[in-house]
């Protein structure tokens, strides 16, 4: 599309407002821009793109970081719709996304095959679980997945594993040098096997970005770099940044202080209070004015963040009408919480209200065991947000297994998974043929070891079945083929006899089969298997449920009704944050994103006898802290 025609079809002073259309136009040089919720900064990135392609600039020269890849979709199709013609060679996507790219392009700087394979959380324990037996421990270790917390926390924070666990866990201080042995000892497993977890994408990409010369030509291709969700990112990410600007010096973050949550995940608040200081110069642009909720839902947020000290001071202001004040529910127990709001739910829905159109969080997820209970008394279809994700099921695992082996013949976590549901093959057989794998280089090497006297006639049978099904994947045109062979060699019937619930697995694969058609590349369908975040009982037919949600697992999202449950005191905020301002902010941060997803009513429901009824309970201090002309009151 030229550049007229463009400019016809984008009236950026129509649908932008005063200080979304001086972004878009005036972004250039380092911008830190404040969005808070509802303030369509989306529209704010995906209009950039559209005024860079506009002006010349190559969509290849483009790098959009996003909290999801699923956002980076979407943003991709707004701008196709706009632009008129798809954005070719746009660089879109999660940081583990951009890494894993630029990692198979030029990860032979560090000397990295392109053909490892990504594992993904289930399978990095299963690694660990192993490793950790084989060191002495005479007393009581730690748990596998506490492990791993540590070791991604040390990655993503960039700190030592002392640090972490002095700073962090004091209490598995004792633990320090056994724990630094076992991620010598997982760092090496993994270089054997040909093996990258999350972590070692970011870590990995940051060392190619640090060297010299494939650094300053990555870093050169991006002439623009736009980041989404800036409040999200940890200390390692900012680093990774930081790199990839470091050539044209033309970065803009979008980002609210006031929704950084993820502390747990390793992210800080730091990297966006102290943007002016790592990029000096820099310009901070606010956006200031919400479109999503009503000005007394407002009044109430903005009161209850202002109470925060770590902040960029602002107010957000409503452009809607003016509505109902939010309510506060006073209950006498958990109970009888989950009963209100149940009933509640149940006199919207008569009253025309779609299901879709109510949220119900909470800040753990212990909390709607009651609520889940008063809901399916009432029949009331509901889904849980943050379910299994698609990938990580485990008959979807199963079938990728035969792919990620025959891109990654070293893969030994698939070869193990292959061999479990292998009739013929038992687990002492697989625990003979399994440390031959770290050194083969192609599957007629397998074959070659599995032809040794001690597998025996029957096993040798099983094995040379199971050679025979890699072989015949490995010709075919397609991978939907592939799966086919997959089904009707022995995993339809395998399903068949391990799980109850058949049919519907059945049809989970017909999905990935779906999916498999999209794609040409078996590398690339790998790649986007282990990165992809589609969770299962995600809906794509537009019937949606009634959503319950963990507070961190709604973020990003709306509802014109809205239910915070549990905000009474010893539950919200966490107790274990009480004693510290920075943990009782981000509690309080909390707070704010789960009041910000209601568009139009909120209702907030406390109780004031704890779930045993020892004792009495009060509201919550993030409650407390409201003047009571803000809401309504209820008692229940």
């Amino acid at each position: 599309m030229t550049k007229t025609k463009l400019s016809e079809v984008l009236d950026y002073e129509k649908v932008l407002n005063e200080e979304q259309l001086r972004i878009v136009k005036e972004g250039e040089g380092h911008c830190l821009v404040l969005a808070g919720p509802g303030s369509g900064k989306t529209r704010v990135l995906v209009y950039r793109v559209c005024w860079l392609i506009e002006r010349g600039i190559l969509p290849s020269s483009i790098l959009l970081v996003t909290f999801t890849n699923k956002a980076a979709r979407e943003m991709i199709t707004r701008v196709e719709k706009l632009i008129g013609s798809y954005p070719k060679g746009l660089w879109a996507g999660t940081f583990h996304h951009i890494a894993n790219i630029l990692l198979r392009r030029y990860g032979n700087v560090l000397s990295i095959p392109e053909n490892y394979t990504i594992i993904d959380e289930e399978d990095s324990l299963s690694i660990l679980k192993k490793i950790t037996e084989k060191v002495d421990t005479q007393e009581e270790f730690l748990k596998v997945s506490d492990i791993k917390k540590i070791f991604s926390l040390s990655v993503n924070t960039v700190e030592s594993i002392k640090d972490v666990v002095n700073t962090r866990f004091p209490d598995y201080s004792s633990f320090i040098h056994r724990l630094e042995t076992i991620w010598s000892n997982y760092q090496k497993t993994k270089r054997k096997l040909n093996l990258m977890d999350y972590d070692d994408l970011l870590l990995f990409c940051y060392k190619l970005l640090k060297n010299e010369s494939a650094g300053a030509k990555i870093s050169g291709n991006f002439r623009y770099i736009l980041v989404d969700e800036y409040h999200d990112t940890n200390r390692l990410q900012s680093l990774i940044l930081y790199q990839l600007a470091r050539v044209n010096k033309n970065i803009m973050v979008v980002g609210d202080d006031a929704q950084s949550i993820y502390s747990f995940r390793g992210a800080t608040i730091n990297n966006i209070m102290e943007f002016t200081r790592i990029y000096p110069g820099a310009r901070i642009f606010y956006l200031d004015i919400n479109y999503r909720s009503t000005p007394q839902i407002l009044d109430f947020a903005n009161k209850s963040i202002s109470q925060n000290h770590i902040r960029y001071p602002k107010t957000l202001k409503s452009v809607r009408k003016i509505g109902v004040k939010p309510v506060v529910v006073k209950c006498y127990s958990p109970k009888d919480e989950a009963i209100f709001v149940s009933q509640r739910v149940f006199q919207l829905l008569n009253s025309g209200i779609p299901p879709e159109d109510i949220g119900i969080l909470f800040r753990s997820r212990y909390q709607s065991a009651e609520l889940e209970i008063e809901i399916s008394r009432l029949k009331i279809p509901y889904i849980i947000r943050g379910g299994i994700k698609f990938f990580e099921q485990a008959h979807i695992k199963d079938i990728m297994a035969y792919f990620r082996v025959l891109e990654n013949i070293r893969d030994e976590v698939s070869w193990r998974r292959i061999f479990s549901q292998t009739e013929g093959i038992g687990s002492k057989t697989a625990d003979r043929l399994l440390p031959y794998i770290s050194g083969l280089n192609c599957l007629d090497e397998f074959v070659e070891i599995t032809e040794k006297e001690e597998f025996g006639i029957r096993r040798d049978t099983a094995i040379k079945s199971l050679v025979s099904l890699l072989k015949k994947i490995q010709v075919q045109e397609n991978i939907q083929q592939g799966i086919k062979l997959i089904m009707e060699a022995r995993y339809s019937e395998y399903i068949a006899k391990k799980y109850k619930d058949e049919i519907e697995r059945y049809e989970d694969i017909e999905m990935l089969k779906e999916i498999a058609s999209t794609y040409s590349s078996l590398e690339d369908f790998i790649s986007a298997a282990s990165l992809q975040e589609y969770a299962k009982g995600e809906r794509t037919d537009g019937a949606s449920p009634l959503v319950l949600s963990t507070i961190h697992q709604a973020k990003g999202l709306e509802w014109k009704v809205v239910f915070i449950i549990g905000v009474s005191a010893n539950h919200f905020p966490h107790p274990s944050s009480t004693m510290d301002i920075q943990a009782l902010e981000e509690e309080r941060r909390i707070f704010y994103v789960a009041l910000t997803r209601a568009k139009e009513d909120l209702y907030i429901t406390y109780f004031t006898r704890d779930f045993y009824r020892t004792f009495t309970n009060r509201p919550s201090s993030f409650l407390e802290e409201i003047p009571e002309y803000l809401y309504e009151k209820w008692n229940f």
